[in-house]
């Protein structure tokens, strides 16, 4: 994949939604249904949602009351004309300081699934020209993807999942992200490892591997290339009642990629009480990227 260009934009895709930002700024997950931008150490944006089934008219009403309330900031009468042509996407709800009337927060509720989103500017950002923040609010998609396939994207890396992909949990290490995700009796953990070359002088590629997946594999099993190892399991049924009992999937495919060029190590792992699909395996392994930051 090729890198973006300075000064660009990037799209940012977690839990459902998109969004496209400044490639400079840094994407901090704070949560399943919650991030925060940052630019220079900075924060930036904060944006936080909620889908349709999880709240109702009167509860986005009444966010807006208690955030007036507890933010001391005034929901303003009327939309500034930058914002108005954001209307025909969502009902919107600004609010700013009292004294300097600068723009701090909004809530909005897009027109079509009626997911509400709560983002709140910082300083840093609001001192912004207005058109680049509505760039980064007009970007916001909430239900556009395609319905067989969600984006996931951030730091340096993008995939696409099956829709039928549920995210369970995420880890963001100081060098290790985790992102574990469910499908009825399959299990997918992507990992991503920074940096690949202070790695690689204490442990091999092989021993990463198994540490990351928590497999014992005999050595002469794994399939080594040049920038990959890898291992499919095909257990007789004996093995398969043994791990069972053990509470593990019998069946499982593992794979860990280093990427030199981006000195970064790339890596999935599937665990199923079944055997694993080849073609859904084969796509997910393509989609998979690692580029440069």
């Amino acid at each position: 994949m090729t890198s973006p260009h300075k000064n660009s934009h990037r799209t940012i895709g977690w839990d459902q939604i998109t969004l496209r930002c400044p490639e400079q700024w840094d994407t901090i997950v704070s949560g399943d249904t919650h991030l925060l931008f940052e630019e220079d150490f900075k924060p930036v944006l904060e944006v936080r949602w909620q889908r349709k089934e999880k709240h109702t008219k009167q509860a986005v009403d009444s966010v807006l009351r208690t955030l007036a309330r507890e933010s001391g900031l005034l929901a303003m009468d009327s939309l500034p004309v930058s914002w108005k042509k954001l209307e025909t996407t969502f009902e919107i709800k600004l609010l700013a300081a009292p004294r300097s009337g600068e723009l701090q927060a909004a809530l909005l509720t897009c027109n079509t699934c009626e997911t509400t989103f709560l983002l709140y500017f910082f300083n840093h950002s609001a001192k912004q020209t207005p058109s680049n923040l509505i760039e980064v609010v007009s970007s916001i998609n909430c239900h556009g993807q395609n319905s067989q396939e969600i984006l996931w994207s951030l730091q340096d890396f993008q995939i696409y999942l099956p829709a039928s992909f549920e995210h369970s949990s995420h880890s963001f290490a100081a060098g290790l992200t985790r992102i574990t995700f469910t499908d009825k009796n399959l299990t997918m953990h992507l990992c991503r490892l920074a940096s690949a070359s202070q790695r690689l002088q204490k442990s091999t590629l092989t021993t990463l591997m198994t540490l990351l997946g928590d497999i014992e594999i005999p050595e002469e099993e794994i399939l080594v290339e040049q920038h990959s190892v890898s291992h499919c399991s095909y257990p007789s049924v004996t093995t398969q009642i043994l791990s069972r009992f053990k509470r593990k999937s019998p069946f499982h495919y593992v794979v860990l990629r280093h990427h030199p060029e981006y000195d970064r190590l790339s890596g999935l792992f599937f665990f199923d009480k079944k055997p694993l699909p080849e073609k859904l395996l084969t796509t997910i392994l393509k989609s998979y990227e690692i580029f440069s930051l």
